[in-house]
């Protein structure tokens, strides 16, 4: 959704060097929003800004999963999977599942095993090592699945672009189906069944899913095909509770990064209700060492579980993630969180190191692309330094670990992030039809990639070229968008009430940008262990609040809240949350930038 703004609005610049830009819906759809909801005005401006009207309020108020999942049959190729599952089952057949070591993949994987064990059939599943088989399936691993007795392997989380894998697979004996979301690029692998919204031959319009949510929409359709088959009447079996497993496609969705729209606004909204029960052991044990005393959020799963899980992966701890997923041992779980905790803490650091010099690297760069190379760069956080470089350029950026081959080559793995207008996926995938990359691919805002260093100049100049035609309405420097005014007095425990019914917030719906206007600063001290942080209380004259300011010791941001302290007034944005401390639970905000007035 993008916010209607104000063409005659001036720029200001900020603390930040940012411009900022109102929403300016139009007044009758926030009054409509008002009246039939009774939300206070700075809410019902919000989404009205965002799209949302009084006729649709009820359905995004309270999303259900009955009146938003179409029928799985409208993906390509379900019906075909579907059958196929449905008969391995009627035939008690050993299954692989091959997936991805992300939150995703994990969660991927989960879903389908808990849902064929619970069928009864012996399942295998393979978590590619990042470091010595790397992303996506290979054949080695798909043929050591046949050895253990698999005659139908399911990918999840990857495949679409295993062309020679697949094809080999297949050649020896064994049926494979894709189940995927990554784009494809123009031909598809030889499987008996590739099920991904985003094939060019796919309109169920549900493109924006991660693979967590097209797994759970084949156990759907698998179950349907056995209730159709009389299978679990015959058999005096149970249907397994796929609802259950809502959970697991929420925490995919939030830690993918796909939009919450349509169906995926309602698998978080269940899922985050469910997750709240504390049902599934591993998750319940990974929350408490997590430290979190309080119902989930999207920020709790994008902050404090996925990167817990997602650790696995990164250091080639590859089953750790789904094994804590699917373990019903509370002992098992604790032992499998605490190693996932413990690979985090290792993450952190390492990430830190690998991002100053990346951004060291990238310091003074003019391109539209934003491309670091390093030697040994560990490759389990290329991702996330990737994103620290974009946040800091405010530009796609690549950040790619160098080392050699057998043959002495210099080989590069590299990792994206992208910013809105930019499909990076897409471009990544066109880099390597092009002869730039050894292998590619990923969505619109992520992206992971191998290349010949050779290549490297000719990589970046296409990247180059791809962001200037993309990116060429875009203005050179930072916006910000910002939703709504709100007086502070306004800033109550009504107000968080109200932010957790039109939640939740994260890609394509993020969290609310708040201007509170005319404030001044007032006991601002510095805070973290190693005072980095920011934390004061700010005042408009008719309400206060609690604020806080994160990593802006040694910032433009930080000197502007310092020099507040004068009795200066500034314009301040920021998200609005709740502070849940000492059993409190009082609004804060979370401030992003000022001007001064």
């Amino acid at each position: 959704m993008t916010n209607p703004v104000n063409p005659n609005q001036p720029p200001a610049l900020s603390a930040k060097g940012a411009h900022w830009v109102s929403a300016e819906p139009p007044p009758h759809i926030t009054a409509g929003i008002m009246e039939v909801s009774g939300m206070p005005h700075p809410l019902a401006h919000l989404l009205a800004a965002r799209g949302i009207t009084k006729t649709e309020l009820g359905h995004w108020l309270d999303p259900k999963i009955r009146d938003l999942m179409p029928d799985p049959s409208q993906l390509t190729d379900m019906d075909t999977a579907a059958s196929r599952l449905a008969d391995a089952v009627m035939q008690g057949e050993h299954v692989g599942i091959f997936g991805d070591y992300d939150v995703d993949g994990a969660s991927s994987t989960a879903i389908l095993y808990r849902c064929l064990d619970h069928l009864g059939l012996p399942v295998s599943y393979h978590i590619p090592h990042r470091f010595t088989e790397g992303y996506g399936p290979n054949l080695p691993a798909l043929l050591g699945l046949k050895d253990k007795g698999c005659q139908l392997i399911v990918t999840v989380d990857c495949g679409v672009t295993a062309h020679a894998p697949v094809a080999a697979t297949v050649e020896a004996g064994v049926d494979v189906i894709i189940i995927d979301h990554h784009l494809p690029g123009t031909e598809l692998p030889p499987a008996l069944a590739v099920v991904n919204p985003n094939r060019l031959d796919d309109d169920s319009g549900l493109g924006y899913m991660a693979a967590a949510g097209v797994v759970f929409m084949l156990v759907v359709a698998l179950v349907r095909e056995l209730r159709q088959r009389d299978w679990f009447t015959a058999n005096d079996r149970q249907e397994p509770d796929l609802m259950a497993a809502i959970d697991l496609v929420a925490l995919a969705t939030v830690a993918d990064v796909v939009p919450l729209a349509g169906l995926n606004r309602a698998f978080v909204r269940l899922g985050l209700k469910i997750m709240a029960k504390r049902g599934r052991v591993g998750l319940r044990v990974l929350a408490d060492i997590g430290r979190l005393n309080a119902p989930p959020d999207t920020e709790a799963l994008g902050f404090v579980l996925g990167p817990r899980i997602n650790a696995a992966g990164r250091f080639g701890e590859t089953d750790l993630g789904v094994s804590l997923l699917t373990t019903d041992d509370p002992q098992q779980a604790l032992e499998l969180a605490t190693m996932l905790d413990q690979l985090n803490i290792k993450r952190q650091s390492v990430e830190r190191d690998t991002t100053a010099a990346a951004l060291a690297q990238a310091e003074g760069k003019t391109d539209a692309v934003i491309c670091v190379a390093g030697y040994n760069w560990h490759e389990g956080v290329i991702g996330i330094s990737a994103g620290r470089v974009k946040e800091a350029m405010n530009k796609p950026a690549c950040v790619i670990s160098i080392s050699e081959d057998e043959d002495g080559r210099k080989i590069g793995k590299g990792s994206g992030r992208s910013v809105a207008g930019m499909r990076l996926g897409a471009a990544i995938i066109a880099a390597k039809q092009n002869g730039y990359l050894l292998s590619g691919g990923g969505h619109d805002m992520a992206a992971g990639f191998s290349l010949d260093m050779a290549h490297f100049e000719a990589f970046c100049q296409f990247l180059n070229q791809r962001a200037e035609t993309d990116l060429a309405d875009k203005p050179p420097y930072q916006e910000w968008y910002v939703d709504v005014d709100i007086p502070l007095s306004l800033a109550n425990e009504s107000l968080l009430d109200w932010l957790d019914r039109i939640g939740p917030f994260g890609a394509g719906f993020p969290q609310p940008m708040f201007q509170a206007r005319d404030v001044r600063a007032a006991s601002l001290r510095r805070i973290g262990k190693t005072q980095d942080h920011v934390a004061l209380r700010l005042d408009d004259g008719l309400g206060q609040i609690d604020a806080v300011a994160f990593r802006v010791a040694g910032t433009p941001l930080g000197e502007a809240l310092s020099a507040m302290q004068d009795g200066r007034k500034a314009n301040i944005i920021g998200r609005i949350t709740r502070n849940r401390f000492r059993g409190e639970d009082r609004p804060q905000m979370i401030i992003t930038d000022l001007q001064f007035v």
